[in-house]
């Protein structure tokens, strides 16, 4: 049996039983404050001895993700640099269709320079579209045709594509 305490409360003035008093009954002072009455200790985790087998397995372990993350790492850096390869636009002086660069413009929706015999001439994607949508429903003689205006001169492209926009407008 425990002893009972009275005490009058500083608040109402009433009298408080209490079975003991405390001061601290927190972590660290001794108490256990755990209902189940059971102290739960951490288990302390062990050092890996470089001499066993167990740490050898881990450095494996590490080894080969570290090898994977710089694997990931260098494909996602050569993609990149495909990438900013195709930027440079040198193919594009190399190729000789220049219907596949108006194609190419409308996959990335991004205009580039296209090489004529007289020069170069930045086209835009609407126009790339309207010219490859046009070039997709002729019949093949006309497609020879076109293909030919686009493989011509600045000159003989602007006109092509001024009568294809009359021609989408209508």
């Amino acid at each position: 049996m425990t002893a009972k305490w009275k005490e009058v409360s500083a608040y109402t003035g009433r009298t408080v039983e209490e079975d003991a008093p405390t001061n601290f009954g927190g972590q660290g002072s001794g108490v256990d404050m755990n209902p189940t009455g059971m102290i739960k200790k951490k288990k302390k985790k062990s050092l890996i001895d470089a001499r066993t087998k167990s740490y050898k397995e881990h450095k494996t372990k590490l080894e080969n993700a570290r090898l994977k993350r710089l694997e990931s790492k260098k494909s996602k850096f050569v993609e990149k640099v495909k990438e900013s390869i195709d930027d440079f636009n040198r193919e594009i002086y190399l190729e000789e269709n220049n219907m596949n660069i108006l194609k190419d413009i409308v996959v990335k929706k991004q205009a580039k320079p296209v090489k004529f015999s007289d020069g170069t001439m930045k086209v835009d994607m609407f126009t790339a579209s309207a010219i490859t949508q046009v070039y997709n429903k002729v019949n093949i003689d006309n497609k020879k045709k076109l293909e030919k205006m686009v493989n011509g001169t600045k000159g003989q492209f602007g006109s092509m594509a001024n009568k294809i926009m009359k021609m989408i407008s209508k």
